[in-house]
C-alpha cells in the first residue's frame, strides 16, 4: 500500500501539469474579536448569564469553522465554564462591524448545557456536498478544568441545512468502542461515497486513533497506530511570541485527498493526518480505514499501510485539502500558513509558505472554503487560552481570508471505475490488505 499511495501522487501530478494556476491573493483580516459576544434573545438574558457565570467572555474560544450559503459556522468548545453556546453562525460578508456577535445554532435551546438532546461540546464540524452538517459532540465539558464533566454520551450529530427546520439526528457512539471519560472527538473529514463515511480523529490521551463512521447503517469502528498517532516528546513544547506551553496532544489534524483509480481500477482516496505534538505528516488510503477487520486486529494492524510523508518546519493543528489536492495547514511556532500541492511534488520538497506574520498569525487552527474561491482560517492564540492568560484588552481571535479560486475537497471530482471492475477490485483490495497484514505479523 505504501507504493500505491506514492504511485497515485505521480500519476495525478502528470494530469495536473497542464492546468492553469488559480489566481492567489494575500490573507486579509475580515473579522477580529477581543472577546466573543452573542445575539441574546433579550438584554436581560445576557445580564443573567453573566451574573450566574454561565457566560464568562474570556472563556469563549473560537476553534472550528465551516461555510454554507453565505454563513460561517463557528465552533466554541466548552473547555472551560461560562460558554453559553458551543456552535454559532456569523455572516460571511462584513457589515458595519469587524467583531460581529455570534448567533447560536440551531438555537439557544439546542445549546443548553446538560440537555442530552442539545449540543454540549463541539470541537469541529464538516458540511458535505449535499448540505448535511456533520457535528462532533464530545458530550464532556470542562476539559481544561480539574473536573471534566461527561454530561452526555459522545455523539455524531447530523443536520440537513437544506431544511429550514434544522432538526438534529443524534448518533451516540457505542461505549464498547468509545470511552466517554477519555475520548476527544477532534476533527473529521467526510467522504460522500458508498453510503457516506466520516473519518474522525480521536486525540484521547490514553487511546488515540481514527474513528470511522458509516452513515448508511450507522456502523462505527476505531483504528489505532501508536507510532503515527501519538505525540512525541520533542514536539510537545510550543514557543510562540515569548510564551511557552507544553501540549503533548495526540492525533489531531486530518484531511482528505481527491479520488483516484488504483492499479486494480478501484476508486480510492488518501487520508492525511498528524498528531498536534509532531512535525511529521502521515498518509493512509481510505480503503484501509474502511476495513473493519483491521480495527478488530488492534493497535499495529495499520502499521504496514501508513506512509510517513516527511517532516514539517513546525507543529500543525488543523488542515484542509481543496478540490484539486492542495493541502493548506499551519506551522504554529513559525506563525506561518503553508500549502502543499499533493499532485505535483513529494511532501519533502513541495511545501510552500504562503503567509507569515508573528502578530496576526498566532496559532492557526481550522480552515474552510466558500463557493466563490475563497479560503478562511481561524487564528485563536490557543497557547494563551490553555494557560489562562487571555487578556480581554487584546485581539485574541481573528478570521483571515484569501482567494485561491478553488473549493473544498468535498466538491472534488467523482471518478467512475471501468465497467465491470468495481466489485472485483474492491474484493481484491480487501483480500490483499488481509494478506499483507498476515505477512506483517509473521515478520514481526
Amino acid at each position: 500500500m505504501r507504493m500505491l499511495v506514492l504511485f497515485t501522487v505521480v500519476v495525478a501530478a502528470a494530469a495536473q501539469n497542464d492546468k492553469p494556476k488559480p489566481h492567489r491573493e494575500q490573507f486579509r483580516v475580515i473579522y477580529e474579536w477581543q472577546t466573543i459576544d452573542f445575539e441574546w434573545e433579550t438584554p436581560e438574558d445576557r445580564e443573567t448569564y453573566l451574573n450566574e457565570t454561565k457566560y464568562i467572555p474570556q472563556n469563549v474560544l473560537i476553534s472550528g469553522i465551516n461555510y454554507y450559503e453565505d454563513k460561517l459556522f463557528l465552533t466554541l468548545p466548552r473547555m472551560l465554564t461560562g460558554v453559553p453556546a458551543t456552535l454559532a453562525t456569523i455572516p460571511t460578508n462584513q457589515n458595519d462591524t469587524t467583531a460581529p456577535k455570534l448567533k447560536p445554532f440551531p438555537s439557544w435551546s439546542d445549546n443548553k448545557v446538560g440537555d442530552c438532546a442539545a449540543l454540549q461540546f463541539v470541537q469541529n464540524i464538516e458540511i458535505d456536498r449535499y448540505g448535511v452538517m456533520w457535528i462532533l459532540d464530545n458530550g464532556r465539558i470542562g476539559t481544561l478544568t480539574h473536573r471534566p464533566d461527561p454530561k452526555c454520551p459522545p455523539s455524531i450529530v447530523l443536520i440537513d441545512l437544506k431544511s429550514d427546520k434544522y432538526e438534529m439526528e443524534r448518533i451516540p457512539l457505542p461505549l464498547d468502542i468509545i470511552n466517554p471519560n477519555t475520548t476527544y472527538l477532534n476533527d473529521l473529514v467526510v467522504d460522500n461515497r458508498d453510503g457516506d463515511y466520516a473519518y474522525i480523529t480521536d486525540n484521547s490521551a490514553v487511546d488515540p486513533g481514527i474513528i470511522v463512521f458509516r452513515r448508511s447503517d450507522k456502523k462505527i469502528w476505531k483504528l489505532r497506530d501508536s507510532k503515527s498517532m501519538s505525540s512525541t516528546t520533542e514536539a510537545a513544547i510550543f514557543r510562540i511570541n515569548g510564551t511557552t506551553v507544553n501540549l503533548p496532544v495526540n492525533i489531531d489534524g486530518i484531511a482528505l485527498g481527491p479520488q483516484f483509480l488504483t492499479e486494480d481500477n478501484q476508486v480510492d482516496r488518501t487520508v492525511y493526518y498528524c498528531p498536534l505534538a509532531s512535525i511529521h505528516l502521515y498518509a493512509i488510503n481510505a480503503s484501509i480505514l474502511r476495513n473493519e477487520s483491521l480495527a478488530e486486529a488492534g493497535d499495529g494492524s495499520l502499521r504496514p499501510y501508513v506512509v510517513d510523508l516527511g517532516m514539517k518546519a513546525s507543529q500543525t493543528d488543523g488542515m484542509k485539502m481543496d478540490s484539486t489536492g492542495t493541502l493548506f495547514y499551519g506551522l504554529i511556532t513559525n506563525s506561518t500558513i503553508a500549502e502543499w500541492n499533493s499532485t505535483a511534488a513529494d511532501f519533502s520538497v513541495g511545501q510552500r509558505t504562503i503567509a507569515r506574520d508573528p502578530n496576526y498569525i498566532q496559532w492557526v487552527d481550522r480552515f474552510t472554503f466558500d463557493d466563490r474561491g475563497n479560503i478562511y482560517v481561524v487564528i485563536n492564540r490557543l497557547f494563551n487560552f490553555v494557560k489562562n492568560q487571555v487578556s480581554t484588552s487584546d485581539v485574541n481571535y481573528r478570521i483571515l481570508r484569501s482567494t485561491t479560486g478553488l473549493k473544498s475537497y468535498v466538491h472534488g471530482e467523482d471518478l467512475i471505475p471501468p465497467s465491470g471492475h468495481h466489485d472485483a477490485a474492491a474484493t481484491q483490495t480487501v483480500a490483499a490488505s488481509l494478506i499483507l497484514l498476515a505477512i506483517a505479523h509473521i515478520l514481526v
